[in-house]
Formats: C-alpha cells, sequence, structure tokens
C-alpha cells in the first residue's frame, strides 16, 4: 500500500496514470477514488490525499499535481506527470550528491535522509528487510513531499517507526563523538595507526576503523559478563590487513598472566572475571612496539595478484 490516505483522481488519462506511476502508486492500492470537477478545498489542503488533476494547480508541496487553470490559479507549463517527476529527480539529485561525495550530512539539520538510513541499519540486522525499509522510506520521501535536503523529522508523520532510527542515530552520534573525542592516537615507523580508547560503546571499533584505525584498543571500565563488572580490554585489528597480535599477547601475558584470543590472533583480550591492572598507556605502548616494523598487507589485493600471477603462468 502506498502513504496517502486516498488517492483522488480526475479525467483518466496518459497523464494522470504516468503522474501515479511516478509517485509509486501501484494497481493494487485500494484507495483510489474518481471525482468528478474539482477536490474539495479540504481534501486539496490535506497532504495525506494525493490529487490528480482535480484541482490545487502548483501546489505540489500539498501533492496536488495539476496543471489545469482553475479559479484564481495560473496555469502550469508542466505537466501533472511532469511535475511528479520533478519531485522524484530532486530527491535522486540529493541521493548522487550524497553518493559522489558533493553532499555531507552535516549540511543539513538533523536528522537527514542521509542520518535516517544509517538510524534504520543501527535497528534493522538482516541485509534483506534494510532493503525493504529502505524502499519503503524512499517511497514515503517521494510521495510525503518532504524536501531531500531538507531536515526529515517530520517523517515519523507517515513513518512512526523512524522515531526510533532517529534515536538510534542520536545515540550513536553522541558516543561517536566521546569516543573519538578521549581517543589517543599512536603510529608505527611503517605507518600502523593504533588507537585507545576508554568507552562502553561497543560501535567504538567500527567507528575508529572509519577514521583510519587499523588497530583499536578499547577498555571497557564496566564490562559485564556472568553477572560480574569488571574492568576489561579488547583489542582488534582491522580485517584484510595481514597483521596480527601474536607478538602482543606475548608481551601482555608477561605483564598479566590471563591475556589471550582465538588463533588467528587478530583480536584478543585481558583475563575474563577479573579488573586489568595494566594502563591504557601501558597497553597501547605494548600494542604499538610489537608491530613497529610490520608492513600492512591488504589480502584482498595480495589475492588478486596472486590469482593474475597463476594465471600467467
Amino acid at each position: 500500500m502506498n502513504s496517502f490516505r486516498e488517492v483522488l483522481f480526475g479525467k483518466v488519462d496518459l497523464d494522470s496514470m504516468a503522474t501515479a506511476l511516478v509517485l509509486g502508486i501501484s494497481p493494487e492500492d485500494q484507495n483510489l477514488r474518481s471525482v468528478s470537477g474539482s477536490a474539495s478545498a479540504e481534501e486539496l489542503k490535506d497532504s495525506d490525499v494525493l490529487c490528480l488533476e482535480v484541482g490545487g494547480t502548483g501546489r505540489t508541496t500539498e501533492n496536488c499535481f495539476d496543471h489545469h487553470p482553475c479559479g484564481g490559479e495560473r496555469k502550469i507549463d508542466l505537466s501533472a506527470a511532469a511535475q511528479a517527476l520533478e519531485r522524484m529527480a530532486r530527491l535522486i539529485h540529493y541521493v548522487d550528491e550524497v553518493d559522489r561525495g558533493i553532499r555531507h550530512d552535516c549540511e543539513c539539520r538533523f536528522p537527514s535522509l542521509v542520518s535516517l538510513v544509517s538510524g534504520m541499519k543501527l535497528i534493522v540486522k538482516e541485509p534483506e528487510e534494510q532493503m525493504r525499509k529502505g524502499l519503503q522510506l524512499m517511497r514515503t520521501v517521494l510521495q510525503s513531499g518532504l524536501d531531500p535536503y531538507d531536515c526529515m523529522e517530520k517523517i515519523t508523520i507517515w513513518m512512526p517507526e523512524a522515531s526510533e532510527w532517529i534515536e538510534a542515530k542520536r545515540q550513536h552520534e553522541r558516543h561517536f563523538a566521546e569516543a573519538t573525542q578521549n581517543a589517543m592516537w599512536f603510529q608505527t615507523i611503517t605507518g600502523i595507526k593504533v588507537v585507545a580508547v576508554e568507552t562502553t560503546w561497543i560501535g567504538a571499533p567500527g567507528a575508529l576503523y572509519g577514521l583510519g584505525a587499523h588497530v583499536v584498543i578499547v577498555l571497557n571500565p564496566t564490562f559485564e559478563q556472568g553477572g560480574k563488572v569488571y574492568r576489561k580490554y579488547t583489542i582488534a585489528v582491522h580485517r584484510d590487513l595481514g597483521i596480527n597480535l601474536s607478538s602482543a599477547i606475548s608481551e601482555l601475558r608477561l605483564l598479566e598472566d590471563g591475556w589471550g584470543g582465538p588463533a588467528h590472533a587478530t583480536i584478543c583480550g585481558s583475563p575474563q572475571g577479573v579488573d586489568s591492572q595494566l594502563s591504557m598507556q601501558t597497553v597501547a605502548d605494548v600494542v604499538t612496539k610489537s608491530l613497529q616494523g610490520v608492513k600492512l598487507v591488504n589480502k584482498k589485493e595480495r589475492k588478486e595478484e596472486e590469482e593474475l600471477l597463476r594465471k600467467a603462468a
């Protein structure tokens, strides 16, 4: 079903059909109603009612698409379908500018359309459901008449669940700001960037990877497991870099027994069930020193090179 409570139309012609098509009205929708003459003044003002060639010429922000003059209305050169297409084009231009890095999220008052999508993905985890919700969101923006370049706060009128997405994104941004502000950065002579931060936010590693970190050290002062709360370190390497923490784990075990992790050694942690007594500076120094001289390797690129060499042999 579409986002409109009702779809009013006059003469059924190519223009009215094409306008409905552009705005995502499907043949299965049951809220179609033919109108003789013009829609009422109340219906024309109601943006939840889509009016196709039944008055309201030029009032596209109120979801009235018509180009015939009526009463004091002036004639509009564009057909109703072309007016609807312009709305769709504005949405696509916004997407294009975001995708090519011309437009940034900070240019719009929160929440922007970009931040809405980010918030949705924080709540909805399955890719297929993310796509379904994303399509519903884009369709709602198109049908509501909201300007994609403007604040999207009003979208909750048509999509109440978007309130949860907005709150999730707002919390994410707060945690992100705190984590990045308090983070300590270190770098090896070969360019490996190690970042250490104290936070309870589980999204800290991903956020810091996004800022260029190769290895992230997170100290959670109130880590909870098995009904116990303790001071816990987690160290993780960004994937496909060709480096591991084996040397760092060995050094940390000499300072504090119980450090360990899986065999691939791209993630490790301090002893389980007890407070780590090591300082953040100590752990960061050990990790950074263990990676001195280690070169970054992009496993994906190396695999592609090996495949090319194999084919050439």
